[in-house]
């Protein structure tokens, strides 16, 4: 029988955390069983079925103790919600693994008492991890993407040809993310005449976080402005098409909202250069110069200046697009990461043993 894993998230609809887990789930399904627990939006991808089985369990201890005993779940990989970790132990879990993307709220740097190990997405991460926990329980695997899959997508640009350039971004419609200051820097570009081919792609609905603030109807008002040079996709349960058509990807977070976007990920799979701000841990991934550029966050004509910059120099493009690329093929690739993960789970599971409900 194979060991059951259990992955603990608020939601498993659109966004970069639940894609990483279907693809990784889908990566590892020969040796593990999983189980994909949504405990705050009850909006599931149906293909994420396809992989694991799927409840949404209310965010109360009691309850996800329950579920996780009477699945016999024999580790936990949960999201830096305290109250995951409790409801695992609870369940009598011998395996619990806390998974840190970035710093966000804070949480990520909370207690960490019980937890067999953490996952840091980031070098960056790892090292703020450095003083709660012993070191030996702290494992660097950062985010990947099926390369195969990102080549043989189709590229998707709205009938536009390629005389025009499309500058995008791919992302939940959150207040973070900051896609006004995208909007602006757009609409100063096209108020110079050599700039009238370019072409603003905004891909993605509002987020379902809980107490998020819808922003797409905001955006669009702000763009206004742009006419036809604005395209809004709305949500998009594949984005890689859209992604394929763009000529710059961008990133335009404020601080405490990333850790490695996997927008970016995916954009310099697809050979794009990147306009990113320089927060978080996006420098770890961008190379200022080489694989894209790197702005000050929240700053409009520094943004601008950047985007200008590239949308002028096409061999500039093509050069940054292929070092991504080949960034991504040495240290993004999902194959890689996912024999990284599955080590760990095979370690984790060797030391603490199966829950003791499979022995009957």
């Amino acid at each position: 029988m194979k060991a059951r894993i259990a992955y603990l998230l608020q939601m498993f609809g659109v966004g970069g955390m639940p894609k990483w887990l279907y693809r990784l789930a889908g990566e590892l399904a020969d040796e593990f069983d999983f189980h994909f627990i949504a405990t705050h939006s009850d909006y599931v991808l149906p293909e994420y079925r396809q992989v694991a089985q799927v409840a949404v369990v209310p965010f109360r201890k009691l309850p996800l103790a329950g579920y996780l005993l009477r699945q016999r779940i024999d580790l936990a990989q949960i999201a830096n919600l305290r109250l995951y970790a409790d409801a695992a132990r609870l369940a009598g879990v011998p395996s619990v693994i806390e998974r840190v993307d970035g710093m966000r709220s804070g949480a990520a740097l909370g207690s960490k008492a019980g937890l067999d190990a953490v996952v840091a997405s980031t070098a960056g991460m790892a090292q703020h991890l450095a003083g709660l926990m012993p070191s030996e329980k702290i494992h660097t695997i950062y985010n990947g993407v099926d390369l195969a899959a990102v080549d043989a997508a189709p590229i998707e640009r709205f009938g536009l040809g390629t005389d025009k350039i499309i500058i995008g971004r791919t992302s939940r419609l959150g207040g973070g993310k900051n896609l006004s200051l995208l909007i602006a820097a757009v609409k100063q570009l096209r108020q110079h005449s050599h700039y009238q081919h370019v072409h603003l792609v905004i891909c993605g609905g509002d987020t379902t976080q809980p107490g998020a603030v819808p922003m797409l109807a905001q955006l669009r008002a702000e763009a206004a402005a742009l006419g036809a040079a604005v395209t809004f996709t709305g949500e998009v349960a594949d984005p890689m098409p859209v992604t394929k058509g763009f000529d710059i990807a961008t990133c335009t977070s404020l601080p405490n909202n990333e850790g490695i976007p996997n927008s970016l990920i995916e954009a310099m799979a697809a050979s794009k250069p990147v306009v990113a701000s320089a927060v978080d841990d996006i420098p770890e991934l961008v190379q200022d110069g080489q694989t894209g550029l790197l702005f000050e966050s929240n700053n409009v004509a520094a943004l601008a200046a950047a985007l200008a910059r590239l949308v002028e120099d096409a061999a500039l493009r093509q050069r940054m697009g292929a070092a991504g690329r080949a960034r991504i093929e040495r240290d993004f690739d999902l194959r890689q990461q996912a024999e990284r993960y599955r080590q760990l789970y095979r370690s984790l599971l060797q030391q603490n043993g199966r829950h003791w409900l499979s022995r009957f």
